[in-house]
């Protein structure tokens, strides 16, 4: 019985794990966020909407940890495409579900 319940805690984990859409990388925790910005952009029909967000440090610190949150927990995604963790400057890509608007909130840490 018990192992029946372990498996399916495990199966259950593992569907919120496929089934978010959040970009978490490196470390977000106990760090100091320098960075924060919510990306919107309204949905068009029959169309996927794309936004890049890029930032630099002006100070030209190490980047820890990124963070993009998935705020309508649609089936957006967000990928780095240049720079991120270990680099002073990173730049994400949003891109929504067809027909859906895009709303995620970005955030960076040191």
């Amino acid at each position: 019985m018990r192992l029946v319940f372990s498996l399916f805690v495990l199966s259950c984990l593992l569907c919120v794990c496929v089934l978010c859409s959040d970009m978490i990388i490196g470390d977000t925790v106990h760090r100091k966020m320098i960075f924060h910005q919510r990306v919107k952009d309204f949905a068009i029909p029959f169309k996927k909407r794309v936004k890049t967000l890029s930032f630099t440090d002006p100070e030209k610190r190490m980047i820890k940890g990124v963070a993009a949150i998935d705020n309508d927990f649609s089936h957006a995604s967000a990928n780095i495409t240049s720079g991120g963790v270990g680099f002073s400057y990173v730049t994400v890509r949003m891109k929504s579900q067809r027909h859906h608007p895009l709303n995620f909130e970005v955030e960076i840490y040191v």
